[in-house]
């Protein structure tokens, strides 16, 4: 799997996120580069320090654990320790790294779990947002705020880029105590993608309002849109797990599964607020119309994909990215088919916010008493520049994608890392200027990449079409850029782990939420069941988490 492809699934799965693009894999540079000198680093402590320039001398070592990468292959005699990140570290900042173990990734919680039981952890890690709080109940790691501090501009923009959320969530007492790896969530936010093909045939207009959306959805219902003279298409695709729902509540100012804040500046549970009653009433008139897959409560989004590469579904709300994944694959099927991503519609005309989670997917924590904490944020630096700002193909080669494949998966090899907010709404307007100007200068091996597969889909090549609908002119991160305009975002307020009711009850609370929800819109369940899931929901233990959320929040 390229980079690219890896982090646009993950985004697609997880509706956070975290995006990584394949670079080219053609060496058009001619002048070989170095990378850019290291920054300074602060010394402390007893033995090595750092010299100017930020090197350690001698080189210190820092312990680690690791997951096992499938995508990379170690070559030439290279290793987890021993390969072109970790030398590049030793070069910069005379760091070496013992990595104590790696295992399988489906493997990493339960022995993270058993190491930190122990007591006995390693110098730094990636710690899941529960373990960072066992971490610190248990008094083991680092306070990192005066490292932060020193920290070059570069690593403290990548974490602050899409908003303060992440590194609050890392804040405790005014300290911070870990590097939150950040992703893009708001990126990530939902839009309607439409089969323009059928809107074109039955001579409908984009959607300004959920009654034209309505109205598309009636006609790609009723109206024979695939010409097959069968009534066997639907209106709006939906999973079971309502990955598909968000920008749906989104329209009506109801939203899944988050903390909002009230009017009294209180955190409230989003999903049994009056706005969710609506939505969910709406959505079963539209599957009494038959607008929605009557089975759509047994399929997964794996399964509604096939729906949509088949051809019977018109209407689908999700992320941006889902150029590449699903509706590639559409347009592969069938050489008629088009899709076009548009913003959100409003059921009331006001503007509808976007749900936004935290984007944080766990935490590097640093063991306490480790004297050289100030050396992660340098890696991070390093990190920023050679993965996101290279413009040298030599160095992509080196430390993004090469090898003797040219695709292997090197950037995977680096020991800490983030991923900033609005990378790929950036790439769609560098390369909205490339395609204008024919000037890629500005290009980075991955801008170029991307700018080479729209050339090839402009070119007539309609396997590069998903970069086209993503990443060209009128494409996906367009819409994105309109919603970061607009900051038109509404954010999850929960941003830590979660807490001990909450652990408890949570699951059979979701549980219960989901089977209620899908019986009112398939009409098993009237919508006043709602009411009725909103009373039991606080009775069960819902009053009681929506207590212990707001006696965090008033004491984060």
């Amino acid at each position: 799997m390229t980079k690219r492809a890896y982090s646009l699934f993950i985004v697609i799965m997880l509706i956070v996120t975290v995006f990584a693009a394949a670079c080219s894999n053609n060496n058009n540079g001619n002048n070989k580069k170095e990378p850019t000198a290291a920054p300074t680093a602060s010394s402390s402590g007893n033995g090595s320090e750092a010299a100017e320039g930020g090197k350690f001398d001698p080189p210190i070592t820092l312990t680690t654990v690791g997951t096992v990468k499938p995508t990379v292959t170690y070559e030439n005699g290279d290793s987890v320790d021993n390969n072109p990140w970790t030398r590049e570290y030793e070069k910069r900042f005379g760091v070496k790294f013992n990595t104590l173990w790696t295992v399988d990734a489906s493997q990493w919680e339960t022995k993270t779990n058993l190491m930190i039981a122990t007591g006995d952890i390693p110098d730094f890690f990636q710690a899941s947002p529960t373990q960072f709080k066992q971490l610190l109940e248990s008094d083991l790691i680092e306070d990192l705020t005066a490292a932060y501090e020193a920290a070059p501009e570069r690593a403290k923009n990548i974490l602050n880029e899409g908003g303060p959320e992440a590194l609050m969530s890392a804040t405790v007492d005014g300290k911070l105590m870990a590097i939150p790896f950040t992703g893009a969530p708001k990126e990530g936010a939902p839009m309607i993608w439409l089969r323009t093909d059928w809107m074109e045939k039955l001579s409908l207009e984009p959607p300004k309002t959920m009654d034209d959306l309505f109205a598309i959805m009636d006609a790609f219902t009723t109206k024979d849109p695939d010409g097959n003279n069968a009534a066997d298409t639907f209106g709006l695709a939906i999973d079971k797990d309502f990955s598909t729902l968000i920008g749906f509540f989104n329209s009506y100012h109801a939203y899944h599964k988050i903390w909002i804040k009230d009017a009294e500046g209180k955190l409230q549970y989003s999903s049994i607020q009056p706005e969710m009653k609506q939505a969910l009433s709406v959505l079963q008139e539209l599957f009494k119309k038959k607008q929605i897959d009557p089975e759509f409560g047994s399929k997964d989004f794996s399964k509604v994909a096939e729906t949509v590469v088949s051809g019977k579904v018109g209407v689908v709300i999700m992320n941006p990215y889902a150029g590449l994944y699903p509706f590639q694959s559409s347009v592969d099927q069938d050489p008629n088919a088009e899709w076009k991503a548009f913003p959100l519609v409003s059921a009331d005309g006001q503007e509808p916010k976007k749900q936004a989670s935290l984007g944080v997917s766990g935490y590097w924590v640093v063991k306490k008493g480790v004297k050289h904490p100030e050396v992660l944020f340098n890696m991070l630096d390093m990190w920023v520049e050679l993965f996101y700002e290279n413009k040298d193909l030599d160095i992509n080669k080196q430390f993004v994608n090469g090898g003797s494949s040219g695709t292997n998966e090197v950037w995977q090899m680096n020991k800490l890392a983030a991923y900033r907010a609005y990378k790929n709404a950036d790439q769609h307007l560098k390369i909205i200027k490339a395609l204008e100007t024919g000037d890629t200068s500005e290009l980075t091996g991955d801008d170029q990449s991307a700018f080479t597969n729209i050339k090839g889909f402009l070119e007539g090549d309609r396997t590069k079409w998903g970069w086209n609908v993503i990443f060209g002119e009128g494409g996906s991160m367009g819409v994105t850029n309109q919603y970061r305009q607009a900051n038109a975002y509404v954010n999850d307020e929960f941003i830590t782990a979660p807490l001990p009711v909450m652990s408890e009850r949570k699951a059979d609370l979701d549980k219960k939420e989901l089977e209620v929800f899908t019986k009112i819109i398939i009409g098993s369940a009237s919508i006043d069941e709602f009411d009725k899931f909103v009373a039991e929901w606080k009775k069960e233990g819902g009053d009681a988490i929506t207590a212990e959320v707001n006696e965090w929040y008033a004491n984060k």
